[in-house]
């Protein structure tokens, strides 16, 4: 990094600067100049580019052209090193390192942020299409519901009022057994509109996706016991005896409301299709789950049939099997609950004997 070079002169003590003549010139580009006779006698040299040089001095020694003395000093001014090829070349591959790191990262950044893109587009799009099939599923649930209200609803109270009212004004002229038989079927027709509207009620409240349910420990054969006593006036009507065959000591440790309304439903379906016989209550406990059945003696299913009420697809619907009024709800229930509860659904039957009803719950405690 030399930039300047200063040279001082020396000579013997005696001579007088009058009679000293240096000169010097700074090969190879400068002429002759005249050094300076300051104290110190000093050659400044100033701006020096790297390269070799000579740097002469001449000195007069007397009267004549060439009666001279010349000292002729050679020196090496060195490249710095950032002045040389391969600093620049470093610089040059360093920057292209640089340059080609950083579009690798910006790549590698922008190829993450359009998979995020498309992880966040397939999962809104799998958001929106569940958010649809769920719409979808609402509105043929809400039309098949207009349906049940209109026709299973409105239909029997119209029955009922018109019964009614025939009773009360022509009672004097209808005959005691006509009564008997009227108020029958209005009782039995209440209790068919209690039970829909207990269904569709706890159908409701079962589809709101933030209910809490609480696991606890409680007896299934008591829920049985609950559960029969309100349904067994509709089958001592159709002559059907309910036998709950559950250990009355027997403790689980489930949801005890869903167990209670899936119970409800599934000895509802077994009454609304048979016409005698008699329906088994019973369950199965071992370590880590239990099973609950129900078993009728009543029209039986088909394969089709039990495949339709299996299947994923809704099958609520206002529907006549083997001519027995069946609105599907009841099942439809049963599906959701056991799918909220992760209990599993298992149907067994043969047309014309009866059929069996198991639902599978988890007892292993959290």
């Amino acid at each position: 990094s030399t930039k300047q070079l200063s040279i001082k002169l020396s000579y013997a003590a005696w001579s007088n600067r009058e009679n000293i003549y240096l000169y010097y010139r700074l090969r190879p580009n400068e002429s002759w100049k005249e050094v300076s006779y300051s104290t110190p006698s000093l050659i400044e040299i100033n701006n020096i580019e790297p390269g070799d040089y000579e740097l002469q001095i001449r000195k007069l020694n007397g009267f004549g052209s060439n009666n001279n003395s010349l000292l002729t000093l050679p020196f090496h001014i060195e490249t710095p090193w950032y002045n040389k090829w391969w600093f620049y070349g470093t610089c040059v591959l360093t920057l292209y390192g640089l340059i080609m790191l950083y579009l690798s990262i910006r790549t590698r950044q922008l190829q993450l942020s359009e998979t995020k893109l498309k992880s966040l587009v397939e999962e809104k799009t799998i958001e929106l299409t569940h958010q649809n099939q769920v719409l979808e599923k609402n509105n043929r649930i809400m039309s098949r519901l207009i349906s049940i209200i209109s026709h299973d609803i409105v239909t029997p109270l119209k029955f009922i009022q018109v019964a009614g009212k025939n009773l009360l004004s022509k009672k004097e002229k209808i005959a005691e057994d006509l009564k008997q038989e009227t108020l029958a079927e209005i009782t039995n027709t209440a209790q068919e509109l209690q039970n829909l509207s207990t269904n569709i009620l706890n159908w409701i409240r079962f589809q709101r996706k933030n209910r809490l349910l609480q696991q606890v420990d409680f007896n299934p054969s008591e829920i049985a016991e609950q559960v029969i006593r309100i349904l067994g006036p509709s089958a001592r009507i159709k002559n059907i005896h309910i036998e709950n065959k559950i250990d009355a000591g027997l403790t689980v440790y489930q949801y005890a409301e869903p167990f209670r309304i899936l119970l409800h439903n599934l000895i509802s379906n077994a009454i609304n299709f048979s016409e005698r016989g008699s329906i088994t209550i019973s369950l199965l406990k071992n370590t880590s789950s239990f099973q609950l059945k129900v078993a009728d003696q009543g029209v039986g299913m088909t394969e089709d049939q039990i495949e339709n009420i299996l299947q994923e697809d809704l099958i609520i619907s206002s529907a006549t099997v083997d001519n027995r009024k069946g609105h599907g709800l009841g099942y439809q229930i049963i599906k959701d609950l056991t799918g909220l509860i992760d209990a599993s659904l298992g149907i067994k039957s043969q047309k014309g004997v009866g059929t069996t009803v198991s639902i599978t719950f988890q007892t292993a405690k959290a």
